[in-house]
């Protein structure tokens, strides 16, 4: 609700913006499920916003995804070998799914809108550097070049912009652009 400051003191009252359904749409598991999906798109769309942003950059592929993931699994070097484009999907896909349904449980308990994605894109982040961190894969962002945080953190703002919005519409009815 929009705050109004006056020299009497201050007043919020709600306007056609900032009113949003108090309850949830659907049940906790509905929106689970909703979280899956909506994440699973999310992480296709930032895959296609990286070959889009390679395109431009001339930034050659990460094999992080796909090292970290042969790490946690045990996986041969010749199945890695073979496979790397694979593995990196999974893992691309999984925690993509995995951070839909933190964002889903967001929207769930009335955590909504853009402000929300972009406190999810650091949810995003610690949920990918935990995992690759774990595996000795990857080292902190802070140790990475500028360019490199500019590139992975912008990815993973707009996996979270996409994911935010599927969620908050599908589980709270929620339209950000109030069409």
């Amino acid at each position: 609700m929009p705050q109004y400051n006056t020299p009497t003191g201050s007043y919020a009252y709600p306007d056609s913006k900032s009113t949003f359904p108090t309850a949830p749409r659907v049940s906790f598991g509905r929106a689970v499920a909703i979280g899956l999906s909506a994440g699973l798109f999310g992480a296709i769309l930032m895959a296609g916003s990286n070959k889009v942003e390679q395109f431009i950059t001339n930034r050659p592929n990460s094999y992080v995804p796909a090292r970290t993931l042969a790490n946690l699994l045990g996986v041969t070097p010749s199945f890695y070998a073979k496979h790397t484009d694979l593995l990196n999907h999974i893992h691309h896909n999984g925690m993509g799914m995995l951070a839909g349904t933190v964002r889903a449980a967001m929207s769930y308990y009335g955590i909504i809108g853009p402000f929300a994605s972009f406190v999810h894109t650091g949810v995003r982040l610690f949920m990918d550097q935990i995992v690759e961190n774990s595996a000795g894969v990857s080292a902190p962002p802070w140790t990475w070049p500028i360019s490199e945080q500019v590139i992975d953190i912008s990815h993973k703002l707009f996996y979270s912009m996409v994911t935010g919005y599927l969620c908050d519409y599908y589980i709270r009815g929620v339209n950000w652009f109030n069409v």
